[in-house]
Order: C-alpha cells, then structure tokens, then sequence
C-alpha cells in the first residue's frame, strides 16, 4: 500500500459504491446479513487526502459499508471534487467550520437516522488496511458491552506513534502522556508498558485515539454524541469518559490497522491549535476529570512554561502570546445538562 499523498484523476476513484455490488449486479447473501458500518469523514479543504482515504476504504474485504464525507466549511472546491469523483458517496455540507466535534456529529446523526449499526470515525488523512473493518466487526460483535473501539495506529515513526492510554487519569497520567515528557516515555519500553496498552492482544483503555474511534451506534443512546463545547481536541477523552459512565468499555483493537499521516487540516495552525487544545484541556478536566486546585495549578505551569519556550523561538508563537495567557487563565466553560 502506498501511503504518500498521490494526485488521482477523478476517473480512479469513481468506484462504483461505497462497500456495494456493481450496478447491476446482487449483492451477496453474506454481504447483506453483515452489520452495517457508516464511515464519516470529516473534511476541511483536504479534498486530495480525503480521495486517497476513500481509495483505501475501497480494498477493504468487509463490504456492508457506507461513506459520508462531511465537508466542514472547505473554501478549496472540496464539495464539488467529492462529488464529481464520487457520487455514490453521501457530502454533508455546513457551510462553516464547526470544528471536530459538532462537524463529526453531523455525519454520526445521518448515520443513526439511515440504519447503521455501527460508525466509524475516522480522520481523512488515514488509509486503512483491508482487514481493519473485519477484525473491528469481529471484536465487537463478541463484546456487546464495548461501545467503543480503536484500532493500531502506524505512523510514520515510533515518537510520532499514538498510542492508547492504559493507566487511569490522573495528573501522573495527563504529565507524562500529554506534555512534551512522553516523547521520553514512548521511547522508553520499561515505562511505555506502565501507561500504554502495547500489547498485540485486545486490552481496556482509558483513552483512544481521535483518528480512528468505532462506535457501537446503539450505544449512543446512553452516551450521547461528541460534547460540541469543544472545537479541537480532547473529544476522544471526553467521549470515552461518556463511554465508561453509561456503563460501557472502552478497548483497543491491535488486530485492526490504519496508517494515519497526522493532522493534516490542523498541521498549519501552529499557535491557534496550541491554544484551541489549551482550551479544551482546561474544559476536560473541568467537566470530566476533577483535579484539585494544586493539580490544576501544576497542569497550567506546564503548559505556560511550554509555550513560552516555543514563544522564544518562534514568531507565531509569540504574535499570540496575549491571547494564549488569556486562554490559559481564563473561567472554563460548564458542560450543557
């Protein structure tokens, strides 16, 4: 598999539907009485990440899946490129950016009111393997009580790896996994083991990553959807605290791979997106993990002290230093209900 960014003619990619039989032609009996999957990717002017993505979908050997791309607000022409390349896709359109969490939510909604039972939410700038969806369906339909799964994610390098969070949320658990320590922890297998799950076998986690999150849609009835008061980042945590509340699990799935390039939307954002997680962070653990005052304190310390050392050596950084401390210290938002 090729996992560079490839330039496709829409002619490659026009196959002919999502997971479905030719025009034409009848589905299989096996295909049929196979789960339903919605897949929804969620897209911000990634239109050439999001073809490749689609692309991979395509190999897969599960075949009782549909697509849903929603356009999150692109201003590149993404809409009309999805659509051209693909019309047996569903695009969702919102006209504005609504951010990671409600943008998901979008699809995750079509996809509850069209059958499916289960969604997979998945970044755009991730290729699957052809066995992923499988070995996902295989694992939850023997786990009724996991509402939550999360395959292997390869990245490019091991200290670039995102790993899933084995040991509980605390303030040990958010220092050494969240801050600039855990590229020591990662690279450091004896420790590794003590907060990640590494193992090749299926294991619960606490937290998994955003990239790549299957869902149980009859789950989300408990649940409820992505909390929408956060518009980058945490949503992974926060949804798998909903997960453990409502009584369900959360596990990782190693069986199952994607290969994940990495933040392509947000990759230019530089300071913004240092401060949008900044926020959400404050939000999380505001609202899902209570930490003391002293906690609290230590937390904000760490995350000053890291910006100002990027502030030092990078101008963005330092533009929007003000609106970074205004971030830091500011009253955190009260979860709806």
């Amino acid at each position: 598999m090729t996992h560079g960014t490839n330039r496709y003619a829409d002619s490659e990619l026009c196959f002919p539907t999502s997971g479905q039989a030719q025009p034409g032609a009848s589905p299989a009996p096996s295909d049929i009485n196979q789960p339903r999957v919605a897949i929804v990717l969620l897209n911000w002017n990634g239109c050439e990440d999001t073809l490749e993505c689609i692309r991979s979908l395509r190999r897969m050997e599960y075949r009782n899946w549909h697509a849903v791309i929603v356009d999150n607000g692109s201003s590149d022409g993404s809409v009309e490129h999805l659509r051209r390349a693909c019309p047996e896709v569903s695009v969702l359109e919102t006209h504005r950016n609504l951010g990671f969490a409600a943008g998901n939510n979008v699809g995750i909604r079509f996809a509850l009111e069209n059958g499916a039972d289960y969604v997979f939410v998945l970044n755009n700038d991730t290729t699957v393997f052809p066995k992923t969806l499988s070995q996902l369906i295989v694992f939850a339909e023997k786990h009724p009580q996991t509402a939550l799964m999360g395959p292997r994610i390869v990245r490019p390098s091991d200290s670039q790896r995102e790993w899933p969070i084995r040991r509980d949320l605390d303030l040990v658990t958010l220092v050494c996994a969240f801050t600039p320590l855990r590229q020591i922890i990662t690279r450091t297998p004896v420790v590794r083991r003590f907060f990640y799950c590494t193992n090749h076998e299926p294991a619960p986690a606490q937290f998994l990553a955003g990239s790549a999150l299957f869902f149980r849609a009859a789950a989300f009835e408990q649940t409820g959807l992505f909390d929408e008061s956060t518009f980058l980042d945490y949503e992974e945590l926060i949804m798998a605290a909903k997960v453990r509340k409502a009584g369900f699990s959360a596990y990782f799935v190693p069986q199952a791979m994607i290969w994940h390039k990495g933040s392509a939307s947000a990759s230019g954002l530089r300071a913004k997106r240092y401060i949008e997680n900044a926020k959400s962070e404050a939000y999380f653990l505001s609202n899902y993990l209570r930490l003391s005052p002293f906690e609290r304190s230590i937390v904000r310390l760490i995350r000053f002290l890291t910006y100002s050392l990027r502030a030092l050596r990078y101008r963005n950084y330092r533009k929007h230093f003000h609106e970074f401390v205004d971030a830091l210290w500011a009253r955190p938002s009260v979860k709806a209900g």
